[in-house]
């Protein structure tokens, strides 16, 4: 039983080992995708990703795919999915798939556990469904995103912009009332914040909240309530450019721009030519009138004054501008539409005719690009599944490989604690054969010692009997005769004892002659080597010894074994088998197993060697 147990053990302690290899094999192997050099790690950071997510939005995309395929970012999942939405909103112009991926962040729980991520990319998510065209998305998570900060206590500074959200996506779905209302309580809500404290974020909130609102007015018609506005607008924009020191750069220069641009539209609208040509001169001497957004904003004032040679400058270098960056059609469409306007103006009707097939053209594009962007909306939120099945097979993967090492390192553990425990045992029992082996041999020489001396003494006493009676041939006096019967009736009740006395004798000699030894021994060869009854091999044996013949003599040689095995750490198994009269190497282990509980090489390898002094080690 214990040898079985032993081969088990060693057995199953190798396959442990092996399958552990294998498992930190697989942990350890790399992934499909290449290994980016060491020296390339500065561009897996968000910053720089974000730098490059408008001048480069295809290479930032790559960066944060392979970031994410190889865990560079060290970010949570939901962290890669605002950035991918915000490069498909700034970079591409893709609102659609930038709501996509804002949604994925909106979703996980894990977002929100991060007050600050989860309200930047709830705003994100609201401007996204504003400019994809999901209104009542965008007034669903507005008004999620209001009672989050009532419940919160914090972001307050946002809470206009949400309304103003609100207002906006309710006059695109024809809600006018209602949109003023909203409109106008998110002015209220970012007028109480700039009352509360003065600074740039909270004065930059109101006016833009203000210029939205009145736009929103404008679409609406009410032309003369979006007037009514503008002091407060003007007034807002000076204590905004109060603010310069806390702005970004260009910031400023911007806000007045657009500020000066609502002033002329509305005052165009209301026919008021005076105020309309004070606040175009004021656009005209902000630095942001040369930029692309600037001139193509001026141009429907200068069409509206019928200064089309102007207009038609300003439309070929905005129109220049606008074709370098060919993401921007719609502008570009608002432009060429201008350019017909003007070059009709001009009388130029050929040039005005060909420009309108660049518009049906141009709407051609639009509309294919619409297209696209549908169908590639359909193949990022595929391929979004697709990557996050892969990813999420990967951690499935680790988390069970993790288990299966964990699993594997406790069997080891168990593994080897337990073949300490036998090798400890099996020590133990060694010892305990090599001190019942050294007892029998010291009672075999004790034996050895008795017998030799009563064969002295019985010698000696017959020696002494002769000396007393010498040459007496007289015959048996009647005392000698009933001394002769008693003894007769003595050897008769002694009879039995001197069976077993032979007995012992007989086990005696086989053991100290060590007859056990040859090969083939049987009950008759011991009987004519020994010149003994056959009668002692039977029931007698089996009572003085506790065995029959064939056992006895397998356990001598087993002991006779096991001390070869320790005294002679040279010689094979094999050649002690044959040294023990057994020339089977099969048979041999089996029956040092079922004697000892061992294998012979077991027992060798977990013998104690005596040291110099007599102690073991």
């Amino acid at each position: 039983m214990f040898f079985l147990q032993n081969r088990i053990m060693n057995k199953l302690l190798i396959y442990l080992i092996m399958l552990l290899a294998a498992l930190l094999n697989s942990c350890g192997r790399k992934p499909a995708t290449t290994m980016p050099d060491k020296g390339n790690d500065s561009i897996y950071t968000r910053s720089s990703i974000y730098r490059i997510s408008q001048s480069d939005p295809e290479r930032a995309l790559a960066l944060v795919d392979t970031a994410e395929m190889l865990n560079l970012l060290r970010t949570n999942h939901s962290s890669l999915e605002i950035m991918k939405s915000i490069i498909h909103f700034n970079g591409l112009g893709q609102p659609k798939i930038a709501r996509y991926y804002s949604l994925k962040a909106y979703e996980d729980a894990e977002l929100r556990k991060d007050t600050l991520a989860y309200m930047t990319n709830l705003i994100n998510l609201i401007v996204f469904c504003h400019d994809s065209g999901d209104f009542a998305g965008c007034i669903r998570y507005s008004s999620e995103g209001i009672e989050f900060i009532h419940r919160s206590g914090r972001f307050k500074d946002e809470e206009g912009n949400l309304v103003m959200h609100i207002g906006m996506s309710q006059h695109a779905l024809g809600m006018d009332k209602e949109a003023k209302d909203n409109m106008m309580r998110g002015i209220a809500i970012c007028r109480e914040a700039v009352d509360r404290e003065v600074c740039w974020s909270n004065v930059q909130h109101l006016l833009y909240t203000m210029g939205e609102t009145m736009s929103e007015l404008g679409e609406m018609g009410d032309w003369q309530q979006a007037a009514t506005m503008i002091p407060d607008l003007l007034k807002t924009n000076a204590l905004h450019e109060q603010l310069e020191s806390e702005a970004p750069e260009g910031n400023i220069d911007m806000y007045r721009f657009y500020t000066y641009a609502q002033c002329m539209e509305i005052y165009q609208h209301l026919g008021n030519r005076k105020l309309a040509d004070e606040y175009y001169r004021k656009c005209c001497s902000t630095g942001f009138v040369n930029s692309p957004e600037g001139l193509g904003f001026i141009v429907r004032y200068l069409l509206w004054i019928e200064d089309y040679p102007l207009a038609l400058h300003n439309i070929q270098i905005a129109k220049r501008a606008f074709l370098q960056n060919q993401s921007n059609e719609i502008s570009l469409n608002k432009l060429l539409v201008n350019e017909v306007e003007a070059l009709t103006g001009l009388g130029r009707y050929k040039e005005a005719a060909d420009v309108s097939h660049q518009i049906i053209a141009l709407k051609d594009t639009l509309f294919k690009r619409q297209q696209r962007d549908d169908a590639q909306e359909l193949a990022v939120i595929y391929e979004s599944g697709e990557k996050d099945r892969q990813i999420q097979k990967e951690q499935n993967e680790k988390r069970l490989l993790a288990v299966l090492v964990m699993v594997v390192i406790v069997a080891l553990g168990a593994v080897v604690y337990h073949s300490r425990r036998m090798h400890r045992r099996n020590v133990s029992l060694v010892r305990s054969v090599q001190e019942g082996i050294a007892c029998r041999d010291e009672l075999l020489q004790k034996e050895e010692e008795c017998l030799a001396y009563k064969a002295q003494t019985e010698m000696q006493e017959k020696q002494l009997e002769e000396l007393m009676h010498p040459h007496e041939d007289n015959p048996p006096s009647p005392d000698a005769t009933e001394a002769e019967t008693e003894g007769t009736k003595r050897s008769e009740e002694s009879e039995a004892s001197e069976s077993g006395e032979q007995l012992r004798w007989v086990l005696h000699e086989i053991a100290v002659r060590r007859l056990y030894l040859q090969p083939g021994i049987t009950t008759k060869t011991m009987q004519e080597e020994l010149h003994v009854p056959a009668s002692l091999f039977g029931e007698c044996f089996k009572e003085q010894t506790g065995r029959n013949f064939s056992e006895h003599i397998n356990s001598l040689r087993m002991d006779y074994a096991a001390k070869m095995l320790t005294e002679y750490p040279n010689y094979t198994v094999d050649a002690i088998a044959k040294m023990c009269g057994i020339d089977s190497r099969q048979h041999f282990h089996r029956l040092f197993s079922e004697h000892l509980g061992i294998t012979p090489s077991v027992f060798r390898k977990s013998h104690i060697m005596p040291d110099n002094d007599g102690a073991t080690k």
